[in-house]
């Protein structure tokens, strides 16, 4: 049952509240366990966010209060329930990323991230609902269908960590871990009113993530790769207070992953008080509702209130920027998707086998081209950066839609489905630190997340000025259909 003797609302507190309440004896990992594992069941068949459950989830909390009542805990998450992406592996659930083609494909290992988390003493609830190997932006897939959002069953909760997004937002996990290449972690957060970080690229190993070929251990993640140039592992929480213990646990070389740089992000000490700030409307190509810059206004007026030195300019490049992303999404192809799909391109959704098994014409040449326009946006947007320490912009042009929509009227435009992230995929190129925190509502009334943008590895600084934000519009928690 969900009742507990505890008046911590378990369902609505963040992993690090959570882990405080355990360790201190005012709840135990398997009532928090209990309370999560109801609403898997109780919202399970609306929201169809958890793809497979851990089915040793109750002794996991019962070793849990085991050691604690020796005390022993395990490290800052002890006893903190979790989801992951299901393009993760977690060794003995199925990792399948959406796709018939992995339809039977069982790690025996975890991935590294997913194994710091366990070593940290949280606990796994199971695997979360993306779309079909992480492309699109609403999770849906061949093999488990669409998931939905907890403030709207008829809704979106984003792509492609839609899975993650609904489950936490939902109750059933403390956070969730995911991935982020264009968007996939902040366009959720935004829609479902929860905080995400998408940490500066190369600080977290990316090992044990799909799509690669199953079999005889994980690949080591090729640096070649544009999808793993550009994205990284991240994660949703309730509350920014979590950003810093996760990214603290997860970042760090593995001897695995040759991406992953051994840095210490900074700004941990930041003083909010005289920092820069520039603002704006999106990335510039494509409209962004009223309501949703009227948030991002917001956000920027209230860090102006704290003695923040805030200024409304877009950064030279950034309207270059997400049709470059899209160039080089598209010059590097998914090789490792076509390797896997060799002779099997029958159980390939059309959409994605029309777009992205189909080999890009000169490859090289288009990807280098690519690449060259990439390093110029980086080099303008950095030298912007000197003398402003964070950027705020809103994360997509609308709240969250409902996914038959084919395109959406923004101020007398007709914007497609895959341009509503635009603002993500022109951050995503540069690589930075990124932390979306929901700052107000639309006009439906849904949450409305803004991205806080930082300088390379100073990712402590963007979780300093997202905490600040939540601070004064308080953390968003999605209504209870049970009330």
């Amino acid at each position: 049952m969900e009742n507990t003797d505890t008046t911590m609302d378990i369902a609505a507190a963040s992993a690090t509240e959570i882990a405080a309440a355990i360790r201190g004896g005012e709840v135990s990992a398997a009532e928090v366990v209990d309370v999560c594992s109801a609403r898997v069941r109780d919202r399970g068949p609306v929201l169809n966010a958890v793809v497979a459950t851990n089915p040793q989830v109750e002794q996991d909390a019962a070793r849990a209060d085991e050691e604690a009542a020796s005390g022993n805990f395990r490290g800052p998450l002890h006893g903190v329930p979790f989801t992951v992406k299901d393009t993760l592996a977690l060794a003995g659930l199925p990792a399948t990323a959406g796709s018939p083609l992995l339809a039977d494909h069982v790690p025996t290992a975890s991935a590294t991230a997913v194994d710091r988390l366990l070593a940290a003493g949280a606990i796994p609830v199971g695997k979360t609902n993306c779309s079909e190997f992480a492309v699109a932006t609403h999770s849906s897939n061949p093999l488990f269908g669409d998931t939905w959002n907890p403030w709207d069953s008829r809704l979106t909760s984003g792509g492609s960590s839609g899975g993650d997004s609904a489950a936490v937002a939902a109750g059933m996990a403390a956070f969730g871990l995911g991935t982020d290449f264009g968007g996939s972690i902040r366009w959720p957060a935004h829609c479902t009113g929860l905080t995400s970080m998408r940490p500066t690229v190369g600080l977290i190993p990316q090992t044990g993530m799909l799509p690669f070929v199953p079999g005889g251990g994980f690949p080591v993640p090729p640096s070649f790769s544009v999808l793993h140039r550009l994205g990284t592992i991240g994660w949703l929480a309730r509350s920014a207070a979590d950003h810093a213990v996760l990214l603290e646990l997860l970042r760090g070389p593995d001897g695995v992953d040759p991406n992953t740089v051994p840095v210490t992000p900074g700004g941990q000490d930041v003083e909010i008080s005289g920092l820069r700030c520039a603002w704006f409307a999106g990335e510039g190509t494509v409209p962004v509702r009223s309501d949703v810059v009227e948030v991002v206004r917001g956000a920027a007026a209230a860090l102006a209130a704290r003695g923040v030195e805030v200024s409304n300019t877009r950064p030279p490049g950034v309207d270059r920027a997400a049709e470059v992303f899209v160039e080089l999404r598209t010059a590097a192809g998914m090789p490792d998707v076509v390797r896997l799909a060799a002779g099997r391109h029958d159980l390939v959704s059309p959409p994605l086998r029309e777009s992205l098994l189909e080999e890009p014409s000169q490859p090289v040449s288009r990807l280098f081209g690519a690449s060259r326009a990439r390093d110029e946006i980086l080099r303008e947007v950095l030298s912007f950066m000197d003398d402003h320490d964070v950027l705020l912009l809103p994360v997509a042009s609308v709240p969250a839609v409902d996914p038959a929509e084919a395109e959406f009227e923004i101020d007398g435009q007709r914007v497609p489905w895959n341009q509503l992230g635009s603002s993500c995929r022109a951050m995503s190129i540069l690589g930075f630190p990124v932390v979306v925190v929901p700052c107000g509502y639309s006009a439906e009334g849904l949450p409305v997340g803004v991205q806080v943008v930082g300088r390379p590895f100073e990712d402590h600084l963007v979780i300093r000025v997202a905490s600040e934000l939540e601070e004064v519009f308080g953390r968003f928690t999605a209504p209870d259909p049970r009330g």
